[in-house]
């Protein structure tokens, strides 16, 4: 084994994961300064004119999604299945609180501390990668134990 190729394999895995942590991290950033935590899908009617221009807000889902895709790799299929299990554990409340354990938030991890619905979003989808590889693999373990 050639130790050149292999030190250059590692440093190119290390490099990888250091860009999924500053696009995870730029994404939380921006989320939790940028976008409101309740997207307003509609305008005031009064303020509408036709010459403005209306950005809808990113949604939890759509955040949680492109995030998903982006930093690991997952697909429409994998996005169904953290879906699924963020619907029954919180149905997407940033909110959801757990009176019989420290679960909190969206994905209800334990002892969650930040109430921002995207850092509770970055956290979920980095548990679940390191924990299950994906969220099928997650789904698959929720459906025998009604947990992940």
């Amino acid at each position: 084994m050639n130790l050149k190729n292999t030190t250059q394999g590692v440093l190119r895995g290390a490099n990888v994961w250091r860009l999924r942590f500053y696009l995870v991290a730029y994404l939380t950033a921006l989320m939790t300064f940028v976008a409101p935590l309740d997207p307003i899908i509609n305008p005031p009617v009064e303020s509408a004119n036709a010459e403005e221009t209306f950005t809808v807000p990113i949604t939890h889902k759509d955040f949680a999604a492109q995030t998903g895709m982006i930093v690991y790799g997952w697909n429409h299929e994998e996005f169904k299945c953290l879906d699924f299990i963020w619907t029954k554990e919180s149905n997407w409340n940033p909110k959801a609180d757990n009176p019989t354990s420290s679960a909190y938030g969206i994905a209800q991890m334990l002892k969650e501390d930040s109430r921002n619905a995207f850092v509770q979003i970055s956290n979920g989808l980095r548990y679940i990668e390191h924990r299950y590889d994906t969220p099928c693999n997650a789904k698959q373990f929720w459906k025998r134990n009604y947990w992940y």
